[in-house]
C-alpha cells in the first residue's frame, strides 16, 4: 500500500508533542513537590527533588519520541518498496556476505603461512 507525500504539518505536530512531552512533567513535579512541601513544611528540597525528576523525565521524552517517529517512518518505507527494490536489497546483502566470508578465507590463508 503506497502512502502519498509527507505532510508538512506532521513535523509541526511532532514538535509540538516534544515541547509538551518536556513541559508537562516538570511543571507536574514542581506543584506537585509545592504541594508536597507546604504540607510537609520541608522548605524547597522536595521542590528541587521532584523538579529535577522531571526534567530527566522531559529529557527522556525528548529522546524517545522522535526514535518512535523514526521507526515508523522506516517501517513505512519498508511497506512501499517495490518487489524490483527489494530483489536489489537482497542482492547487496548476499553480495557483502559473500565479501565477507571470502575475506574471512583468505584471512585463514594468511594465517597459515
Amino acid at each position: 500500500m503506497k502512502h502519498s507525500k509527507e505532510n508538512p504539518y506532521k513535523y509541526l505536530a511532532m514538535i509540538s508533542q516534544i515541547g509538551i512531552s518536556v513541559l508537562i512533567p516538570v511543571g507536574a513535579m514542581i506543584f506537585i513537590g509545592k504541594v508536597l512541601d507546604y504540607y510537609f513544611h520541608t522548605g524547597n528540597m522536595v521542590v528541587i527533588i521532584l523538579a529535577v525528576l522531571g526534567v530527566l523525565a522531559g529529557l527522556r521524552n525528548m529522546y524517545v519520541i522522535p526514535l518512535r517517529m523514526s521507526e515508523r517512518a522506516q517501517k513505512i518505507a519498508a511497506e512501499n518498496k517495490t518487489d524490483e527494490e527489494r530483489a536489489a536489497e537482497k542482492k547487496r546483502a548476499q553480495e557483502y556476505r559473500d565479501q565477507i566470508k571470502k575475506e574471512n578465507e583468505d584471512d585463514e590463508n594468511d594465517a597459515d603461512l
